[in-house]
């Protein structure tokens, strides 16, 4: 070898030739930039990269398609592309009833299909493996409507985090069991639309970083029906490692759950109510085999499920099916098996005004409406309500309805939820939204039920709403507040209002809205009430479940 050729290679592997030192090239693996093309499971997607640097994925398939033969089944991998998908648009809605929840919270008019299960990822991180805090979105809806489409991701990326929304099965696409499921899914069925979202964190993991997230912190958070999913998540041993921080925003499965296989006291079996529902599909033919049922019309299906109450109640769709939620949530909390994890959560301080015109005409009005809803819904309070929620004529009586409503649904679960977590080693922090939107009617429907989603996505003008200077400033506080909780697992920083975990002891909350800071000792009165009702169903289904007192006994209210 001639000595150029030496120098050359000795050159090449640093080392010095001859007598010269040679200088050392930086062979340190540069940044990937992200680009509008993402490699992700199943192929590649195309979004979009806007010139502030916000970059948007939509519609990418998370699973296979659950029709056909994988109709009611568990999600399937994702079946694979070749050229580069168009993700610049969202795909379809689950299949849902369009037009209902009243004029505050219907949507018509959107593409909706069974072939679904699609997720939306938003990110301003320059380069893959950024690193940076995830947050996952599932919505709310009753379990029965809603897409992940619908939030925008504008404002809490602006703060640091990528964010991830996502579809799930809903209605009885999405919860529906039936023995013959069971068999075929080693003797479980129902909560597929859970399963959905597990299948979602599976693909965040999996795929996040080539868009700037860390798989290794993830949160969670959710609304209403999107909340209870999080305490469902929080629940499940399937779910088990996939996330790292829960944000539930009005609703927790801490009520008497319904059950797979076991009729209860308040309840019939969810496969006895399946079946039922398979006979309705089935109609004049006749034939309720799932491979029959399978092959009928989206659309059959949905009108079915619409013409069908019961079958709609949202009670009855996420249940204890044995696998995805081996026992009553309420009980998982009381013996400290849901995941160790820190949780922010809450609800608002009128969750119940919104929903009394679907009551009225089912109830009345007034002192009588209040009545027949609480024999409806707390059957074991009856005759115990006069201090807690005093109804001395019809206008009172409406709002003891409204209230009485709040906290069965959402108040008392979410400290229920709080509680639980002293079972565990990571905090809870519980809030109470108050804030009061600018609608035309704001001072009948106050801090109603979803009136804080506006505020964490910074989405003011939601719901018809003319935010003001104030209603900026609440959202801002609000999305730095998510998003520090997000990084951090604790919503406390500079510049944020001081927040103490909550404990029994010190029944701390924060108040959002009219008068931000810390508070003790919400509503307790009412709190004990609605614990004692249900310590009494849950005894008439008794030894099923864990002893109340585990899950948050009367004696500490």
């Amino acid at each position: 070898m001639s000595r150029t050729l030496l120098c050359l290679a000795t050159t090449l592997l640093l080392v010095a030739c001859g007598t010269e030192e040679t200088n050392v090239t930086n062979t340190e693996p540069q940044p990937v930039p992200i680009a509008a093309e993402v490699a992700v499971t199943g192929g590649v997607v195309r979004g979009t990269v806007a010139e502030d640097g916000l970059k948007q994925y939509h519609g990418i398939p998370y699973a296979a398609a659950p029709t056909g033969e994988r109709r009611w089944a568990p999600p399937q991998p994702v079946e694979p592309w070749t050229a580069p998908r168009d993700a610049s648009q969202p795909g379809p809605a689950c299949m849902q009833p369009q037009g209902v929840g009243g004029a505050l919270y219907a949507q018509t008019g959107f593409a909706m299909d069974e072939d679904c299960l699609t997720l939306n990822v938003w990110t301003r991180a320059a380069h893959v493996g950024d690193g940076l805090p995830v947050m996952v979105w599932i919505h709310g809806g009753g379990l029965t409507t809603g897409s992940g489409s619908t939030y925008p991701g504008e404002l809490l990326t602006a703060k640091g985090v990528v964010l991830v929304t996502i579809n799930y099965r809903l209605g009885r696409f999405g919860f529906f069991a039936h023995p013959a499921l069971s068999e075929e899914n080693n003797g479980f069925s129902g909560n597929q639309g859970l399963r959905d979202q597990v299948a979602a964190l599976h693909w965040v993991r999996d795929n996040i970083a080539a868009f700037g997230g860390d798989a290794g912190n993830v949160t969670i958070f959710g609304e209403s029906a999107g909340s209870q999913s999080m305490s469902l998540l929080h629940a499940s041993p399937l779910a088990r490692g996939l996330f790292h921080r829960v944000i539930g925003q009005s609703g927790g499965a801490f009520r008497p759950m319904w059950r797979r296989a076991e009729a209860t006291s308040y309840a019939p079996s969810s496969e006895s109510l399946g079946e039922e529902f398979a006979l309705a599909l089935a109609g004049e033919d006749g034939d309720a085999s799932l491979s029959n049922l399978r092959t009928m019309p989206q659309e059959h299906v949905l009108a079915v499920f619409q013409a069908n109450p019961q079958a709609s109640q949202t009670q009855s769709l996420s249940i204890v099916d044995g696998e995805v939620i081996p026992e009553e949530v309420a009980a998982i909390f009381a013996a400290g098996k849901q995941a160790d994890v820190p949780v922010l959560i809450g609800s608002n301080a009128d969750e119940g005004t919104a929903f009394l015109e679907f009551f009225k005409p089912v109830f009345g009005e007034g002192a009588a409406g209040f009545n027949g809803y609480l024999q409806a819904a707390l059957p074991e309070a009856v005759g115990q309500t006069a201090e807690a929620y005093p109804a001395n004529d019809d206008q009172e009586a409406e709002q003891a309805w409204a209230d009485l409503f709040a906290d069965v649904l959402f108040t008392y679960p979410m400290r229920v939820w709080a509680r639980s977590m002293e079972n565990v080693a990571s905090d809870a922090y519980l809030y109470w939204f108050t804030w009061w939107p600018p609608l035309e009617n704001k001072e009948q429907l106050r801090a109603f039920h979803a009136a804080e989603i506006g505020y964490v996505f910074g989405d003011l003008e939601l719901f018809g709403a003319k935010p003001t200077d104030e209603d900026r400033a609440l959202s801002d506080l609000m999305a730095s507040i998510w998003v520090q909780f997000a990084k951090t697992g604790n919503p406390n920083g500079p510049g944020l209002p001081e927040w103490p975990a909550y404990t029994r002891a010190n029944e701390a909350y924060m108040e959002l809205g009219k008068d931000t800071g810390a508070k003790t000792h919400l509503r307790m009165a009412q709190m004990e009430l609605v614990e004692r009702a249900w310590a009494v169903r849950r005894a008439a289904d008794a030894p099923s479940t864990e002893p109340d007192e585990e899950v948050g006994g009367s004696e500490d209210a």
